[in-house]
């Protein structure tokens, strides 16, 4: 699979409070600022290989950090692992998710049935939708989103945009991080440029085969897109 550069994510998923799902946004507090020299290259696969050393506990994900060091993965990338599972397991505490012991994640504070879109009034007149939208669905290692034919249009453009912007900023990643929670987090921001929101709505547009997309995107931003 092809790689893409990311920041190493030093940071603490904490909350003072908790809003729904397909709204709610990381408020992270960085504890190392990353600079070019210290960009790693992961893949989904890479993300993925931490589950042999994922396993639940009292209803909370527990991460065995020294068994995963052994196999050989990467330290930076269990310790992002652990802070998002520190964020996952607050949620488990304010009763906002459940996590069963084949790690499946029950969003307690609303269902994830298929939603209305938030594009323009004038963007909803214009595109008749093919497939279906949905809230972020939770996972341990991120989220799976589902964008109809007419929101994925919506991405492509707001990704677009972030791309030909000066600077990329959380309020400029608003209408992306609805779908996608991770685009809010303060401490990924500093790891993302405008090359990486081009390849993303390039993603978006060449998986759009008129029925929507499928979005898997890690806590690392790492992303897997395929059609509905």
């Amino acid at each position: 699979m092809r790689k893409i550069l990311i920041a190493a994510l030093l940071t603490v998923f904490s909350f003072s409070t908790v809003t729904p799902a397909f709204a709610q946004s990381y408020e992270p507090s960085v504890i190392e600022n990353k600079n070019v020299n210290d960009v790693k290259e992961y893949t989904f696969d890479d993300i993925l290989a931490l589950e042999p050393y994922v396993h639940v506990e009292d209803g909370l994900l527990i991460l065995d950090e020294n068994s995963a060091s052994d196999a050989g993965i990467d330290n930076e990338l269990i310790q992002g692992q652990q802070e998002y599972f520190n964020y996952l397991n607050q949620q488990v505490k304010t009763n906002v998710i459940s996590v069963s012991q084949d790690l499946t994640i029950q969003d307690l504070s609303e269902d994830n049935n298929e939603k209305q879109s938030d594009s323009p009034m004038l963007f909803k007149a214009t595109c008749k939708p093919k497939g279906k939208t949905t809230s972020p669905e939770s996972f341990w290692w991120g989220y799976r989103t589902k964008l109809n034919s007419c929101d994925t249009k919506k991405a492509i453009t707001d990704a677009n945009t972030v791309a030909a912007g000066a600077a990329i900023s959380t309020a400029g990643l608003g209408g992306l991080g609805a779908w996608f929670p991770v685009f809010l987090a303060g401490g990924v921001i500093t790891g993302l440029t405008s090359g990486y929101f081009w390849l993303f709505g390039t993603r978006l547009d060449a998986n759009n085969n008129g029925s929507g997309v499928i979005v898997d995107m890690t806590w690392a931003t790492v992303y897997d897109i395929e059609p509905q």
